[in-house]
């Protein structure tokens, strides 16, 4: 796109008032934050609106401007709530929100001029022709995916028609973000809902050994600063919601000193070294080559003391390996080995005893012995933070609304007619999804209203290949595109497509912004998940870009579905969930079985050089077709991906599914717990 800037915006994060004023100190061009609800980091501390009537009008006056995240998946009821925020925001002044629900995008859009969007890393926007569905929807900026590299970012915003951030710095997801259902899995806690119980950072084992396989080190970009600016990146990003000011302020100053002097890429590496963060990477910034896990470091972030030898109530003995002097005032986190997330506490006294350190601390330590201990914190912090959060407003100058006028006509046009309900089982029609030409061989079509082949390059061309089933199957077959396509691979799939369409196969699956451009030919679409659609916002908006079916999220529950049902919604019934959707493979050899310190089982597949890590236990819902099927929803999909094809498989799951009996080791997910 056009006049995009030379010298790129430094965007600091803040979660909470220390860290909001720490990042406007160290010379942030603009700060993120996230309020209560709806935002990707729920576990800050985060700010009130009323704060914010303060918080804002003092950032303006520093000329910095501050963005707001609503970067969750929305669910039906939250739409009333979503809209009142939206209207608050507009009236104090915020830059920008950060969205990633495709629904919420076009709301803010239509109803709330004022508000800038930007699409959240969350909507796994990778390339241009995400970046363009996004600016169908309002959006003005795009935060890219974390797994592209330079050369990638940079032909992705030659061809952008809106601005591009890009994260320089902080905690890297083994999934690509928006993808992951690992947290809600296994942790009970949606990272797409914010609640991520980071199930990445745990320990797992395969045969004999065990290690952190799931764990990226840190991204750090700052000899890369130059190159993205010189690309015309539009924003560099820090992450960073959940640390201190202090890690606020050494890292803000740091890339701020890179991007005024950017031939001093060293002396801003110098002041990033007690960042207290994990070991660092480049990570696919110079194309993945260098180390971005090792299963044997410890998982917690910050600078690696030593393990807890011992432990009393309010005191514990470690082994001091970094050698490092620690003061009275400095804060340590003991995590466990398991990865589960730790403890912190402040040390009041400590001494050092030859190659051991003793910590005394006021409150009662939760440790074991071989926890691993970390400095995240140290006594001496800059007191105008302190001070200037302590004395921060809660005074705002904007007299503020807080009702949005015009909410409940909204909610009223997005209602949909009461379903007809029928108590003939010959509505409920069956959908497949599978991923080898081999299931096609074996599946009954008659039993099947569509098929989506989900597959990789090589099973579509070999299915193109057989007219035989080909034939058989085209009326009812959807191919589905992968969810992460770069940039320099879409002339890729352009000519499979193209294929497709030339052997008569005219309906697709769509599972990613950029999909639509890439299918945008299509007779009939269908929207799969990572495609979130919770909520009737969404839904709407998928209609008009003509998906006549779409899929709800299998984290999804079933007040929600309730809330939410459409006679175009298909809910998955049957399936072994994606928990991980990676472009890295993990330090495990292929094929690995792997688990964690609970007995759930996981293997790694490689798809369109995307790597899957999938639940070995199954999601089934067939006990509640019934109840599914009382909202008025009568589409329902078995989901055959990474299952060896077997005839008595599928046989037996076509039966289950007739007779309402529930897969034997099989789980609901959260359709009776909850999405939390």
């Amino acid at each position: 796109m056009s006049n995009k800037p030379q010298k790129p915006e430094l965007l600091a994060p803040a979660g909470n008032i220390e860290s909001f004023y720490a990042a406007i100190e160290a010379g942030a061009d603009a700060v993120y934050l996230g309020t209560a609800d709806f935002n990707a980091r729920l576990r800050a501390k985060n700010f009130t609106v009323r704060t914010l009537g303060a918080l804002i009008p003092y950032a303006h006056s520093r000329s910095v401007k501050v963005y707001v995240t609503i970067n969750t998946i929305i669910k039906q009821r939250e739409i009333e709530d979503v809209l009142n925020l939206l209207y608050q925001l507009e009236q104090l002044g915020a830059g920008a929100v950060i969205a990633a629900d495709i629904g919420v995008m076009k709301l803010a859009a239509l109803h709330f001029p004022n508000l800038k969007i930007h699409g959240s890393t969350q909507a796994a926007v990778h390339n241009s022709y995400g970046a363009a569905f996004l600016k169908t929807l309002g959006a003005k900026r795009a935060v890219l995916a974390r797994e592209l590299s330079i050369d990638e970012i940079r032909e992705t915003n030659r061809k952008s028609p809106i601005e591009l951030e890009v994260f320089i710095h902080g905690a890297l997801c083994y999934s690509i973000s928006g993808m992951c259902l690992a947290s809600s899995f296994i942790g009970g806690s949606s990272g797409n809902r914010g609640c991520c119980a980071q199930v990445c950072r745990r320990k797992f084992k395969t045969g004999r050994k065990e290690g952190y396989f799931f764990s990226p080190f840190d991204l750090q970009a700052v000899y890369s600063v130059a190159k993205l600016a010189k690309a015309g990146i539009s924003s560099l990003k820090i992450e960073g919601r959940m640390k201190g000011p202090e890690y606020v302020s050494t890292v803000t100053a740091a890339y701020r000193h890179v991007i005024d002097f950017p031939g001093e890429a060293s002396t801003a590496a110098q002041k990033l070294l007690f960042d207290f963060g994990r070991p660092k990477t480049s990570f696919f910034l110079d194309g993945c080559k260098g180390n971005y896990i090792d299963p044997f470091y410890p998982a917690g972030t910050g600078i690696f003391l030593g393990n807890v030898i011992n432990h009393g109530e309010t005191s514990f003995t470690l082994s001091n390996k970094a050698a490092l002097t620690l003061d009275s005032g400095d804060r340590l986190r003991i995590q466990p080995q398991s990865g589960f997330e730790g403890s912190i506490c402040k040390i009041e006294e400590c001494g050092k005893q030859e190659d051991t350190v003793v910590i005394k601390t006021k409150s009662t330590v939760k440790c074991g012995s071989g926890d691993h201990v970390f400095l995240i914190g140290k006594a001496v912090q800059n007191k105008r933070f302190t001070e200037s959060a302590q004395t921060a407003a809660a005074k705002s100058s904007v007299n503020l609304r807080t009702i949005y006028p015009n909410a409940h006509k909204i909610i009223k046009c997005l209602s949909s007619p009461k379903p007809v309900i029928s108590a003939d089982n010959h509505n409920q029609k069956i959908w497949f999804r599978a991923d080898s030409v081999a299931w096609l061989t074996i599946l009954n079509i008659n039993a099947c209203k569509n098929l989506i082949f989900d597959a990789d390059i090589k099973e579509i061309e070999q299915l193109l290949s057989n007219p035989e089933v080909l034939k058989r199957w085209r009326p009812k077959l959807f191919i589905a595109p992968p969810p992460f396509i770069e940039e320099s691979k879409l002339d890729v799939w352009h000519s499979i497509i193209k294929k497709c369409r030339g052997a008569g196969l005219q309906s697709f699956a769509v599972s990613n912004a950029g999909h639509f451009e890439l299918v945008k030919e299509a007779k009939h679409l269908s929207a799969q998940t990572p495609l979130w659609s919770l909520n009737r916002l969404t839904q709407k908006e998928l209609q008009k870009r003509y998906v006549e079916w779409f899929e709800y999220s299998s984290e999804d529950d079933f007040i929600n579905l309730r809330a939410a049902s459409s006679i175009k919604g298909i809910v998955t019934l049957y399936g072994k969930p994606q928990l991980f959707i990676s472009r890295m493979p993990p330090p495990v050899a292929g094929g690995s079985i792997l688990s964690d310190s609970h007995k759930n089982g996981f293997f790694v597949k490689v798809k369109n050089n995307l790597c899957y890590t999938i639940a070995s236990t199954p999601v089934c819902l067939f006990a509640k077709r019934e109840k599914i099927s009382s909202c008025g929803i009568e589409n329902f999909l078995i989901d055959l991906c990474f299952h060896d094809p077997d005839q008595k498989l599928a046989d037996s799951l076509v039966s289950n599914f007739r007779a309402g009996v529930k897969v034997e080791g099989s789980t609901m997910f959260n359709f009776k717990l909850g999405l939390r």
